[in-house]
């Protein structure tokens, strides 16, 4: 059994490059006994955002012992810093400091130590100003799931000037209105909403007026799965990461509206109640 970390890694490289292969190379280079799993490598392009919120909920179901590599980095080259982080939860997470990492270590319990990938021996030569996630992520992930010692990586820095971003909210516009934006499609073409699940109070069943997409305002059905749906039907589910989607059972909602990821979709209740929730005010 392998003493190793395992390494999870999520990237916005897609599948159609040499970069994921790439870096599973140096990684597997340096600990040959490391198990490398992909996360995803289909954030979207530049998509901090989108895939900080899939790197935060994907702590809840890993290792403790996790390495998680991370690459979504439009800036990479420039004078932002390469980082690799340690949690409370005893977890290391390597990436670019442009507020990647920040949701996923705060949901670990927070940051115990933060350290700037500066030291050279442990950077795969020359390094490109290009692939960072090569040259300096990959290696460094790899020390780590093989036992290195974090702080011999490069210089301790404090964690406060690390670089947050703001993720994607939900805008309430009166008492039966919300406004939310598409956070990430996935090949099925359903559209995940900037809404948690447990923020909305709907029942299932309720109709809600949806304004999003090309053909203006259209309603659905929040039902709680898609075989509660006819085929073609455009409906609301709450998904696997417990937000609202926007889907078409059997269909693909993206394409059929024309959405797209950071389109803002406004969702007015109309009903609320079904079968086990009768008479329940219409609101949010």
């Amino acid at each position: 059994m392998s003493s190793a970390r395992p390494i999870y890694f999520l990237s916005d490289y897609g599948l159609d490059d040499d970069f994921v292969g790439l870096c599973k190379g140096v990684m597997l280079g340096i600990a040959p006994e490391a198990t490398v799993i992909d996360l995803t490598h289909e954030v979207p392009g530049f998509g901090v955002e989108a895939g900080a919120e899939i790197l935060e909920h994907a702590t809840h179901y890993m290792s403790k012992n996790a390495v998680y590599l991370a690459v979504v980095d439009p800036g990479v080259g420039t004078e932002r810093r390469a980082l690799a982080l340690l949690s409370a939860d005893g977890a290391f997470l390597i990436g670019p400091d442009n507020g990647l990492l920040v949701p996923a270590v705060e949901s670990l319990g927070g940051i115990t130590c933060a350290v700037s990938l500066t030291n050279a021996d442990y950077h795969i030569r020359p390094v490109s100003s290009t692939f960072h996630g090569r040259d300096i992520f990959a290696p460094a992930a790899a020390h780590l799931a093989v036992g290195l010692d974090h702080t011999l990586l490069g210089e301790v820095v404090d964690p406060a000037s690390l670089v947050r971003v703001e993720p994607f909210g939900m805008e309430k516009e009166g008492t039966n209105t919300i406004v939310a934006t598409i956070t990430s499609v996935d090949r099925y073409g359903n559209a995940r909403l900037s809404a948690p699940v447990e923020e909305v109070s709907l029942s299932f069943g309720a109709l809600l007026k949806v304004e999003a997409g090309e053909d203006g305002d259209m309603l659905v059905r929040y039902v709680e799965t898609f075989g509660h749906s006819k085929i073609g039907d455009l409906i609301l589910v709450p998904d696997s990461h417990r937000r609202l989607s926007l889907s078409m059972n059997k269909g693909n909602a993206c394409r059929a509206l024309g959405l797209r990821i950071g389109n803002q979709v406004r969702l007015t209740l109309l009903e609320n109640h079904s079968e086990r929730h009768v008479g329940r005010d219409a609101e949010f």
